[in-house]
């Protein structure tokens, strides 16, 4: 049950974590001994102390930028609990993304992993307050100087200028203040930064774990494969779980399927957090090669429920096993899933739970629980969130559009791209398309924007087709679109197949063969309007936002 806060703020959720599960462990990295719930409030007290001492003043924004740790947890907790604005930033951005976001926000310090100032490749930072995310050491000299000129949309009057903070390096916050100002990773263009206010993610927090509350006990260990800079992972993955009350294990470098099956072994994660990706990466490596090899298996699987039920149920003991032996729960959000991987993980017995949200709610609109659960759906609304369809098509399909307390305060500095995306009556449109069944399980379609009309005026939804195409041996990832009135694939191959077999080659004649007969195998398995024509090999890997969505505006044209 929700905490029974004063009022809902971070620094009161964070007060009560910290009385309720003082002596617990809680974060560490692979390898280190965790630090306790009492050692990180104190850490995070200390912080915020610093950067009182060194002149910010409540509403004043802290960009976060560098690696998941214990420290950029700290971090995070104590900018919010202070009153300031925290700025995350994800590392995967481009310098000229990270610049943006900086001069964008209008912060007044940064703290980021060393690396980035011994470097200089940020031009931004020469007038900004910098700590080291490593130690929290001062690592420049500079005095801030706060007058009208530096009001923000955050405080829109002078009076936060005279609030002192109070001995624990806290200002008075209310919940309708900004606490969170989250740049979205856009697949076109600059990102946009959605302002979360304190009641955003304290009322959102709770969800989903709540659910799920059978896999959190004192011995509870989440390993969290999403970056924390992103909404998922601060949110659903970090303070979500917080609430619980267990372990939160970083990796030191990033993962890689060797890397983590001894992690896994190591830590024997009790759950698990991830963007859909690296499960089917994982069924693609594990699993579909096994399946290849074995003609009769292959058929048996495509033909035979139960004997396919039967082999995966074998299988999903050796996923279990790579996974440390002890998970309890799986959470997928971020993205589409694969039906192929989710049947598999269904009939392995693998315990798994998909979500939906977006950086605008602060991330959860939708959850399942182990109990209930709908195959390809995403779950129920959570509590007090209502979703609605409207602009339905003949099958039901139509805009997924939103109300709840986690809905964004707004666009930092954009009130017309804000005014766009509510509608006349202030529901919030996610700009996805889905359809609801009768109990209220929601089920994902995809991007309005990315919707295909067909010839006929029938939709098209091409990350059906994306997600079969990467669902083979031979396509590590794709994305398809309408050219010349003809359905394109534009695909990457699997670099280690691709060279294995075809030498790199992609007009070797037996690679053009066996694309062509997978295009076919595809094309069986989709309606008329959504087979596709034509294909073209893309010889890099796709550009994409950290939750591995394709940048899709750098490859279609008037995308």
């Amino acid at each position: 049950m929700p905490f029974n806060l004063k009022k809902n703020t971070i620094n009161e959720f964070h007060k009560e974590v910290i009385r309720k599960y003082e002596k617990r462990p809680f974060l560490y990295f692979v390898d280190d001994e965790p630090i306790s719930y009492a050692e990180y409030g104190q850490k995070v007290t200390e912080l915020r102390k610093k950067l009182v001492s060194l002149g910010l003043k409540k509403a004043d924004s802290v960009v976060l930028l560098g690696p998941a740790s214990p420290n950029w947890a700290i971090s995070f907790m104590s900018v919010m609990s202070a009153g300031f604005v925290v700025v995350p930033i994800m590392e995967d951005f481009p310098d000229n993304d990270i610049n943006h976001i900086i001069e964008d926000s209008n912060c007044v310090a940064a703290i980021l992993a060393p690396s980035y100032v011994e470097k200089n490749r940020l031009s931004s930072l020469s007038d900004k307050i910098l700590l080291s995310m490593d130690d929290f050491a001062v690592l420049n000299e500079l005095t801030l100087h706060h007058d009208e000129s530096s009001l923000t949309p955050f405080t829109d009057h002078c009076a936060y200028l005279t609030l002192e903070a109070d001995d624990q390096g806290c200002y008075a916050t209310e919940p309708e203040d900004v606490a969170e100002l989250l740049y979205t990773s856009g697949t076109t263009g600059f990102s946009k930064a959605v302002m979360l206010t304190h009641n955003n993610l304290v009322t959102n927090l709770y969800e989903g774990t709540d659910l799920i509350d059978e896999c959190f006990d004192e011995n509870a260990i989440l390993m969290s494969l999403l970056p924390l800079a992103h909404s998922f992972g601060s949110t659903s993955a970090f303070l979500s779980t917080m609430y619980k009350g267990p372990r939160i294990c970083f990796l030191k470098r990033k993962p890689t399927p060797e890397y983590l099956q001894t992690v896994f072994k190591k830590v024997k994660p009790t759950i698990l957090g991830g963007v859909p990706l690296i499960f089917e990466k994982i069924f693609q490596k594990k699993i579909v090669p096994v399946i290849e090899s074995k003609k009769f298996l292959k058929k048996a699987i495509q033909f035979s429920p139960l004997l396919r039920k039967g082999f995966y149920k074998v299988a999903g003991k050796s996923v279990m096993n790579y996974f440390g032996g002890h998970i309890k729960c799986i959470i997928i959000g971020g993205a589409n899933f694969s039906e192929q991987v989710e049947t598999f993980m269904r009939d392995a017995k693998i315990p798994y739970l998909l979500g939906y949200g977006l950086s605008e709610t602060s991330p959860l609109l939708t959850f399942s629980t182990l109990k209930e659960s709908r195959f390809g759906s995403v779950g129920k609304a959570v509590r007090n969130t209502k979703i609605r369809i409207t602009h339905r098509d003949a099958s039901g399909i139509g805009d997924i559009e939103v109300t709840g307390p986690q809905v964004m305060k707004g666009y930092y500095g954009k009130e017309d791209e804000t005014a766009e995306v509510f509608s006349s009556d202030g529901w919030f449109k996610t700009g996805d398309r889905g359809i609801l069944d009768d109990d209220g399980f929601l089920y994902i379609k995809g991007r309005s924007k990315n919707v295909i009309i067909g010839s006929s005026g029938e939709n098209i939804y091409p990350e059906v087709i994306e997600i079969l195409l990467s669902s083979t041996l031979l396509i590590e990832e794709s994305i398809v679109f309408l050219e010349d009135q003809q359905l394109k694939a534009l695909v990457y191959p699997d670099q280690d197949l691709f060279f294995s077999q075809y030498a790199g080659d992609s007009q070797n004649s037996q690679f053009q063969k066996d694309m062509d007969d997978l295009i076919k195998d595809i094309n069986r398995k989709l309606p008329l309007s959504s087979r596709l024509t034509k294909f073209e090999i893309q010889k890099t890997p796709f550009e994409k936002t950290p939750t591995r969505k394709i940048k899709r505006g750098l490859y279609i044209s008037d995308y």
